[in-house]
């Protein structure tokens, strides 16, 4: 896919306060980070950073750095990244940081890929449940062939069958790096839930009661 246009601030101070009046201003702070350079620190704006995400955790982001920070011979003009962690508030969830990984578009690289279900197993008609053993799995492409995820096709899944690496179709220009044979989600029998020692204690204790009979007096004659 092709890259996105993401606006990129210089940021000169580090620390809570400075970090606090950068997101006053609807900015995040964020670190890039290049094979053979320094870390840059840098400042994104947060709509911006949304909206590209919106299109799979591995787009491919174009750092669009402000006029000021060009340099001699436009240092800063062609360089392009993935975001590699979004650090969220505990509490707020508000997002606090972000780490970008620079990429050359024409090297290969290395991402977890998340896996989206397609189709209807037919064994849930009978019960089954459909349980993921795992969601993603890790690939290496070029950064512009890099997919937002890779489909699997549960259809025809019987309760007791499960499916493995193995089953998932790979765009051209993609590998999947993962063990062909690692199973991927599975179709199980329906849980029954089973009682604790305790609770069927009390079952038992309960059943075993008499309930108290309340009944007329016997006539006295």
């Amino acid at each position: 896919m092709d890259s996105i246009k993401l606006s990129v601030h210089e940021r000169q101070e580090t620390g809570n306060g400075p970090a606090r009046r950068l997101r006053t201003k609807g900015l995040v702070p964020a670190v890039s980070y290049a094979k053979g350079r320094q870390a840059t620190p840098i400042a994104l704006e947060v709509e911006q950073l949304k909206a590209a995400m919106a299109h799979g955790h591995n787009v491919v982001l174009e750092l669009v750095f402000d006029k000021g920070a060009q340099g001699e011979g436009g240092k800063m003009k062609g360089r392009y990244a993935v975001v590699k962690e979004l650090q969220f508030h505990p509490v707020k969830r508000y997002l606090q940081h972000v780490d970008l990984h620079e990429v050359d578009l024409a090297v290969e690289i290395e991402a977890p890929v998340a896996i989206e279900a397609v189709g209807t197993a037919a064994g849930l008609i009978d019960g089954g449940v459909l349980d993921w053993e795992r969601r993603e799995v890790t690939v290496r492409a070029l950064p512009g062939n890099m997919p937002a995820s890779l489909e699997l096709d549960v259809s025809g899944l019987l309760i007791g069958h499960h499916l493995t690496v193995e089953a998932l179709v790979a765009p051209e220009g993609v590998t999947i790096l993962d063990d062909p044979e690692a199973m991927l989600i599975a179709l199980v029998p329906p849980r029954v839930e089973v009682p604790t020692a305790a609770e069927a204690a009390a079952e038992a204790a309960a059943e075993a009661a008499e309930p108290e009979v309340i009944g007329a007096k016997p006539t006295e004659e």
